[in-house]
């Protein structure tokens, strides 16, 4: 059994969370009580029931969460809480709860000022009318921070459900996000909860924020959304609908449009640079040019370099880390983009990779702007053999002996297959190059398609970054988070609302066998338990956690390729 907070410092006002968690063989768990603390009070709890069966063992987790408020702020000693279950009393921890002052600047009350000598006073003004609370303790609002954008403009949609401190709800909501048919969707981590105040009376509120991409002009409807609650047992499910909300996307403006336009609307910058600044004549150097900024940046493509001297260039690879980035006013999808080129300069002197220019397009300032690099020069030595320059093909022809004393009778090269297969090389290459470019312009028009694609590499990467010694609980969250957002871009699915159940569901649609999906589930609820119930039995080790989730990635993406 193990009890914890959401948080172990809050403002005066704000609500935490108080999570109990019973897990194992236990049965008949009687739902605890709370102790009461002054100025500490329980605004709403719920309760969760999961049993599992594995390995000819059946365990039960049962979670009651409890949300505290203080109107104080001070230190809260949260006693130890006793749980009543098959006869046995399990006794939790004690925990401590800080509180302290709200941070929202309060303006002190000012006396009106004090008419000259010999004037009447003038007749005080009539107070603003009260703000009038709503009318329903549980509703749900949907907006979007720019409802004309750009195509290719970042917009952020906020889903928020209000909670009345005077309503308990029974567990937790369920919502279905609304339909952003059209839109590039990208889901954004949530803001933390906060309390506001509406007509004089107190609200919880918790918001789900999603950032949505135009890639065409038009008008695109989003919505509605809708949340499912329960006030109690013996009370009937609930629910809440959205308005819908409709963008009208503009095209970008045509005055002005660079004819190299990359197509990212955001804000960028370039940098080039070489692992050496000297080379020697035949030796090629790497030379790697980075883009980084905000913008939807996986639609960029390698641009060629221009150089200032004889040398060959050939693309040698490039790396994408695009996601939601931390700004002043929340996030916005951007990143980090790079390019790798080898360069083999042909002959002793400078070579000189001339600044590369990549146009973007600044929606804040509406106006095309530049991201440029600065030059880069490199120093060619001569070559190991005392070589000047790359030997051109007719210097490397060597003629046979005039005299003929050597000459022997051979079938021609033509008949050799070695030919054929270096004859044939270029072409595979080209078509390679072709077949490549052609499935990059498909992730980018198709969206969905491109999340499907790349949702077993990104995983993978996600898994690597995992620390396997690690604090257990936060190597569970996010392996869970990893595993989560694959099988929802897997089966088209929102990661926020996909439970395990749903993860077999979801499996099975897609094409997944039914033992599969059965582990898929079972690993789920084993990660959660490491999350919500840390020392659980049934959660697996971290360094277990990482290899399990890999092989069932594996399993998974073999199936559904």
């Amino acid at each position: 059994m193990h009890a914890s907070l959401s948080r172990d410092t809050v403002e005066v006002g704000e609500s935490v969370d108080l999570m109990i968690v019973v897990a194992g063989t236990v049965r008949g768990v009687a739902q605890p009580e709370v102790p009461v603390v002054d100025y500490l009070r329980v605004v709403s709890s719920g309760s969760s029931q999961n049993i599992t069966f594995a390995n000819g063992r059946l365990d039960s987790t049962y979670t009651y969460t409890f949300r505290l408020q203080a109107s104080r702020e001070g230190t809260y000693a949260i006693p130890a809480i006793d749980i009543h279950a098959a006869g046995q009393v399990l006794t939790t921890q004690p925990l401590t709860l800080t509180v302290v002052a709200t941070t929202s600047p309060v303006r002190p009350p000012t006396a009106p000022p004090r008419p000259p000598t010999g004037r009447p006073s003038p007749e005080p003004e009539e107070p603003p009318p009260a703000e009038e609370p709503p009318s329903e303790d549980v509703f749900a609002s949907l907006e979007v921070d720019n409802e004309s954008p750009y195509v290719g403009q970042q917009v952020t949609m906020t889903l928020s459900f209000y909670q009345s401190h005077r309503t308990s709800l029974l567990g937790s909501a369920e919502y279905a996000p609304p339909s952003t048919e059209g839109l590039v969707a990208e889901p954004l981590p949530d803001p933390p909860s906060r309390t506001v105040p509406l007509g004089g009376i107190p609200y919880e509120v918790i918001a789900r924020s999603t950032a949505l991409i135009a890639p065409a002009p038009g008008e695109y409807t989003i919505g509605p959304a809708t949340i499912d609650f329960r006030r109690g047992y013996v009370m009937g499910e609930e629910t809440v609908t959205t308005d819908p909300v409709t963008l009208r996307v503009r095209p970008l403006p045509a005055a002005g449009r660079p004819p190299d336009f990359s197509g990212v609307v955001g804000r960028l910058h370039a940098t080039l640079s070489a692992t050496t600044d000297s080379v020697r004549v035949g030796d090629a150097v790497t030379v790697r040019l980075e883009v980084a900024g905000s913008g939807d940046i996986r639609q960029l493509e390698a641009p060629e370099l221009s150089l200032s001297g004889p040398a060959r260039v050939y693309p040698s690879g490039e790396q994408r880390e695009v996601g939601p980035q931390t700004t002043g006013d929340g996030y916005v999808i951007g990143g980090t983009v790079a390019f790798e080129y080898l360069v083999m300069p042909a002959q002793v002197g400078e070579v000189t990779i001339e600044p590369v220019v990549i146009h973007y397009f600044n929606a804040a300032a509406r106006r095309y702007e530049s991201a440029q690099t600065a030059p880069v020069t490199l120093r060619v030595l001569p070559g190991e053999g005392g070589e000047t320059s790359l030997r051109s093909e007719g210097e490397e022809i060597r003629y046979i002996r005039e005299d003929g004393l050597g000459l022997r009778s051979h079938l021609p090269v033509t008949s050799r297959t070695w030919f054929w297969l270096i004859q044939l090389a270029p072409l595979a290459g080209v078509g390679w190059a072709l077949r490549r470019r052609a499935e990059l312009r498909r992730r980018v028009a198709d969206p969905r398609y491109r999340r499907y694609v790349e949702a077993a590499a990104t995983a993978q990467a996600r898994l690597s970054r995992i620390a396997r010694a690690g604090e257990p609980r936060s190597v569970h969250h996010a392996v869970d988070a990893a595993l989560t957002d694959y099988i929802a871009a897997k089966t088209g699915a929102v990661a926020a609302s996909l439970s395990p159940d749903e993860a077999r569901s979801r499996l099975q649609e897609a094409g997944c066998p039914a033992d599969l999906a059965d582990r898929a589930t079972e690993m789920l609820f084993r990660l959660r338990a490491g999350v919500y119930a840390p020392g659980s039995s049934t959660a697996p080790r971290p360094d277990e956690a990482i290899a399990m989730a890999r092989a069932l990635l594996a399993d998974i993406e073999a199936r559904l390729r």
